[in-house]
């Protein structure tokens, strides 16, 4: 998996997820675990970017580096209509 794939694919989660991401969904993803350092140095930087908020709660997580990721664009964009 390349770097630009997994930041696509945390993206179309958090997506799914109306603009969460969990490391539930991440961790459980086959595709994604397939490449923990790749996804995990992505999630790191879009953790780090304007728009995206991360989380670090103790949820039993085994590799990725949040408990959560709140994308701020997807959840505006999933609340209008």
């Amino acid at each position: 998996m390349t770097y630009e794939e997994a930041m696509a694919r945390l993206t179309q989660l958090a997506k799914e997820g109306g603009g969460t991401l969990t490391s539930a969904q991440v961790e459980a993803d086959p595709a994604l675990g397939e490449d923990k350092p790749t996804v995990s140095a992505a999630a790191r930087a879009l953790g780090g970017s304007t728009n995206v908020f991360s989380s670090d709660e103790p949820d039993g997580r085994e590799w990725f580096p949040f408990s959560s990721l709140l994308f701020t664009e997807i959840g505006a964009a999933a609340g209008r209509h």
